[in-house]
């Protein structure tokens, strides 16, 4: 799991659906020649997929894909109250000594589409934190660890493009 070590200021955001790429998510710029990237996945690899790209030396956020998955759950209402919020980025715990392009974790990938947000969840923990960046939000475990993405204040289209995609 990735786990969050600071916090950074906000950055642009760039969230496109599509029926191929359920969800790529862009945040600022970067130069992969200065800094490679790291892709952290999670999924069984089969029929679910979601990778997090981060900066190889400074752990910052720079992606998110959400490539399939199977266990897709519809519901009216997505509701996180009494969670503490914190405005801007997570910083991740990345091991320099790393030598892989990507760090895979076998899990269970759940994605639930409520009224008008996502929530795409790839642990168990209880949620008690968000830390949140525009539209995006991290959940963040007790430990510290991200344990799901949410995306809100998506409009209807949005939506239904995600649920053909996620059939």
């Amino acid at each position: 799991m990735l786990q969050v070590i600071e916090y950074e200021e906000r950055k642009t955001v760039n969230i496109e659906f599509d029926l191929y790429i359920p969800i790529n998510i862009e945040f600022g710029t970067w130069n992969i020649s200065k800094e490679p990237t790291i892709y952290w996945r999670t999924g069984d690899f089969k029929k679910s997929l979601i990778e997090i790209g981060v900066g190889k030396y400074t752990g910052k956020i720079r992606s998110i894909t959400l490539t399939l998955c199977e266990h897709v759950h519809h519901t009216e209402n997505l509701s996180f109250k009494d969670i503490n919020y914190i405005k801007g980025l997570p910083i991740f715990q990345i091991e320099e000594s790393i030598d892989k392009t990507y760090m895979d974790e076998k899990g269970k990938l759940n994605v639930y589409i409520g009224d008008d947000k996502v929530l795409i969840l790839f642990s168990e923990s209880e949620i008690m934190s968000i830390v949140q960046n525009d539209n995006v939000g991290f959940a963040i475990d007790n430990d510290k660890m991200v344990c799901g993405i949410i995306i809100s204040s998506m409009v209807e289209h949005e939506k239904i493009l995600l649920k053909d995609a996620l059939k």
